[in-house]
């Protein structure tokens, strides 16, 4: 039935609950997974952080600025590799095999979909845990963006954890 389940994961806290259960599903199926990581672009107040105002007056303010902006990459990218390294694992002690995909400076949504239809994926398998607060509430969360705008069937897991 299907073939390649994209597993958007951050491979942390309870969603690692959801990574198992999107892999189980997998092994049951007789698919690949592909595992896929998005961190988006940094934010106005995160490069304000980076480029602290203060240490951008002098010669040297520009080199220090791209060097912040280097290691803040940097970080995602660590991140992303934690995050996909855990699915990795995960599929290894299955049986199933898996891609890793890490996106940069995307959106969410938007690098899911993106990875979706590159990929050739037939089924989205994202985790949510149901609880989106204010900004989840007024905009949407990332799995009823993906929800709404996917052209392929979506699985949603609420990932509370084990029972």
């Amino acid at each position: 039935m299907y073939t390649n389940i994209l597993l958007p994961t951050d491979g942390l806290g309870k969603c690692q609950f959801g990574t198992c259960h999107g892999i189980v599903l997998a092994k049951d199926l007789g698919a690949k997974v592909t595992a896929v990581c998005v961190t988006e672009k940094l934010s106005g107040p995160e490069i304000l952080k980076i480029y602290n105002p203060d240490m951008l007056f002098g010669a040297s303010s520009g080199n220090v600025a791209k060097e912040s902006m280097k290691h803040a990459e940097d970080l995602h990218k660590e991140f992303a590799e934690k995050a996909l390294d855990v699915a990795e694992k995960m599929c290894a002690k299955n049986g199933v095999k898996c891609e890793k995909v890490y996106l940069a400076g995307e959106s969410p949504t938007d690098g899911i979909l993106k990875v979706a239809k590159e990929k050739k994926c037939d089924l989205i398998f994202i985790s949510t845990h149901g609880n989106p607060g204010l900004m989840g509430t007024l905009f949407g969360t990332v799995a009823t963006k993906i929800l709404s705008r996917s052209k392929i069937p979506v699985l949603v897991h609420h990932c509370g954890g084990p029972n």
